[in-house]
């Protein structure tokens, strides 16, 4: 039986994978056959494709197999891994890559990441010391309104920002994609969605089922095995752009796929019909929350402030984030029974 169910979950993850990659082309070609700059396309359209297992992934665990857990695990672990790309890329890419200037609307959705967090972080707290101060609509959380108001402006405001500072219309045009037409391209992105639909509902069950198995808990295994599996599609947008020497397009595909990771568990709030989802799930998943938000404060600063000496090519931001995720892990794992 267990056999089986890592089978089944190796399936599920080249389903997820492959999906995802097609996702990330597809949308690369849409994006440059529509004119839209680096920073947006990283932000908002690649950035929604490689999220895509994350959402599937995470609704199923809600609507299949009632795993509220496993659900917001999936998304904070996926937001702690995606920022560990960072030291990754940093290893095994261009040195300084993702170093100087930063976009300001990548600026800015960094610090809505962090806020976001904050808000959903007492809101967790809150619904359970001091109930009084919660409010709910229909049966879900007003925080799950607010993230995705506040994301949806915040978009629009980026946006805007970077049409009026943007030099000039990138009209290049990628080699290997010459013999892709728009509509070919969206024919390309339907079918990795259903790749990515059906991996992501597979990927949910099986890793429901391994935690029962081995008995390490749904928040260790959303946040550790299922995040990892899932952000493989952003690992790969990541290194793909680095061979292209774009930075803005890596970060603004690992900030946009975070805040997107926000909407996901706001769209679970809304499914989840057993409660308030924030008031149900582990308290433990406050120790991701924390990583998360101290791992993007790492990222932001890091590209200001950097130090010549390195250690094995890494920069001080790449070796905190590093020390920070196993950190958080650790204490995840230890806190699993509790």
């Amino acid at each position: 039986m267990v056999i089986i169910v890592w089978c089944l979950f190796g399936i599920s993850v080249v389903l997820v994978l492959y999906g995802g990659v097609q996702l990330t082309r597809s949308g690369d070609v849409i994006a440059e056959k529509t004119g839209i700059g680096r920073a947006w396309i990283g932000l908002v359209i690649i950035s929604f494709a490689t999220t895509l297992p994350e959402l599937v992934t995470s609704i199923s665990a809600i609507w299949l197999v009632k795993e509220p857990d496993l659900a917001a695990g999936n998304c904070f672990g996926s937001m702690a891994f995606n920022l560990l790309l960072v030291t990754v890329i940093d290893l095994f890419g261009r040195e300084g890559l993702l170093r100087g200037e930063i976009n300001r609307g990548l600026l800015l959705s960094g610090g809505l990441i962090i806020v976001l967090l904050f808000i959903v972080q007492c809101s967790m707290l809150s619904w359970r010391f001091y109930p009084i101060a919660s409010f709910s609509i229909w049966h879900s959380d007003l925080t799950s309104f607010l993230i995705i108001i506040i994301y949806f402006f915040t978009t629009r405001m980026i946006f805007t920002y970077g049409r009026q500072t943007a030099p000039s219309r990138e009209t290049s045009v990628t080699p290997e994609y010459f013999d892709y037409t728009l509509g070919k391209s969206f024919a390309l992105y339907g079918i990795s969605v259903l790749f990515v639909l059906i991996g992501g509902v597979l990927l949910a069950e099986t890793a429901n089922r391994i935690a029962l198995v081995t008995g390490i808990g749904q928040t260790f295994v959303g946040s550790t095995l299922v995040g990892i599996t899932t952000s493989l599609p952003e690992m790969v947008v990541a290194f793909s752009a680095v061979r292209l020497g774009a930075p803005e397009m890596v970060l603004g595909n690992i900030l946009g796929a975070n805040l997107f990771n926000l909407i996901i568990v706001a769209l679970c709030d809304f499914v989840y019909r057993q409660g308030i989802l924030l008031k149900s799930i582990d308290l433990n998943h406050s120790v991701t929350i924390v990583m998360v938000v101290i791992m993007t404060g790492v990222v932001l600063l890091g590209k200001y402030y950097h130090f010549k000496k390195k250690v094995l090519r890494l920069g001080w931001d790449s070796i905190s984030l590093f020390l920070i995720y196993i950190i958080g892990l650790t204490l995840l794992y230890t806190l699993k029974g509790s």
